[in-house]
């Protein structure tokens, strides 16, 4: 019976053969074996340790060769069109993730200024893909916002049209929201708000629901401007703070509080609820709780879908984006009831 060789002779053999079966492998005699783990046993003899045992999501030499399996590994078959698949779906992993990552960031944006829901996308996706709640959290932040600019490129025009109010006091209300919701945030405990936020949003959700019949008959109906402001910089902060819904609660208090239709509406609530994410992002920024590549990669798409959106928004009914904002207000209650 032919006897196993020792750690020692396989790393040399892996040593001294190589072919071109994977970018990350060496070919033994009858087994092929990752760069990393060649290293690793060459440096375990060179010591005269024990072979290490398998570390998760690398492939070892027990994944392709059953009659090499290290002792305290169990053995595997022998190399298949499976394992090979495998291993290529592992070192295309980073770029799959990104990709996925990017095709979120298109999806959020354009929900998020359609219905003003965007985090309803974005944050479960970078959950799903490994990032911790918190680094989600604040990187979500960061992301959104080349979404808004992209979304203000293309309806600044709009914008501009827009007189109910000054846009200079609702900016730097917006900023100063943020900035203190935010430092609520790194201060406050965690469940301060999040017990309430459920019943805000469906609140909001019921006022846009019912909001044509609300303003039947008051069709030229507006706010006093210190009651809107006022109004508007609670929904700031709470936007700094948690954000997930604030684009619910502006869209409730612009066709509700003022003449707005819904156009009117979902355009005015895209710049200011991204200026209150930039001024609580700078926050998370300075501690340091920013997954870049997360970031930058949902930011990506964020823009594209973002400068996209308000071109879309121009092909929709009204009636039509008015139902979906009712509909994903009440999805999103859902979500933060069950705590996700």
């Amino acid at each position: 019976m032919r006897s196993h060789p020792s750690w020692s002779q396989r790393t040399a053999i892996a040593s001294r053969r190589t072919n071109m079966w994977s970018p990350f492998s060496v070919r033994t005699a009858d087994c092929r074996i990752c760069f990393a783990c060649a290293n690793l046993l060459r440096q375990c003899a060179q010591r005269g340790a024990s072979a290490p045992r398998c570390e998760p999501r690398t492939y070892h030499a027990s994944h392709f060769c059953a009659r090499w399996a290290p002792p305290r590994t169990p053995a595997a078959p022998a190399p298949t069109g499976h394992n090979a698949l495998r291993l290529l779906l592992a070192a295309m992993s980073p770029v799959i993730t990104y990709a996925l990552l990017f095709l979120a960031g298109v999806v959020a944006a354009i929900v998020g200024y359609l219905v003003g829901m965007a985090s309803l996308v974005s944050y479960p996706a970078m959950l799903a893909l490994g990032v911790p709640p918190v680094v989600a959290n604040a990187s979500n932040t960061v992301s959104l916002i080349p979404g808004g600019i992209g979304s203000l490129i293309t309806s600044w025009d709009r914008l501009k049209q827009i007189r109910y109010y000054p846009l200079l006091p609702q900016a730097l209300i917006a900023v100063v929201g943020g900035l203190v919701g935010g430092a609520l945030l790194l201060v406050a405990p965690p469940g301060v708000f999040e017990a309430i936020v459920p019943w805000l949003v469906l609140l909001a959700t019921a006022l846009v629901a019912l909001s044509p019949r609300l303003r039947r008959g008051a069709t030229n109906y507006r706010l006093p401007a210190p009651a809107f402001l006022a109004l508007m910089a609670a929904i700031m902060v709470y936007s700094g703070y948690f954000g997930a819904g604030a684009g619910v609660l502006f869209f409730a208090l612009c066709t509700l509080g003022t003449p707005m239709n819904t156009h009117a509406a979902v355009v005015m609530k895209t710049p200011m609820t991204t200026l209150s994410n930039f001024a609580a992002a700078v926050l998370f920024i300075v501690q340091g709780q920013v997954d870049w590549g997360a970031a930058i990669t949902v930011g990506l798409g964020s823009f594209a879908g973002g400068y996209v959106a308000p071109l879309i928004q121009r092909l929709i009914p009204e009636r039509v984006i008015h139902a979906a904002v009712v509909v994903g207000g009440l999805v999103l209650t859902v979500w933060l009831l069950l705590g996700f």
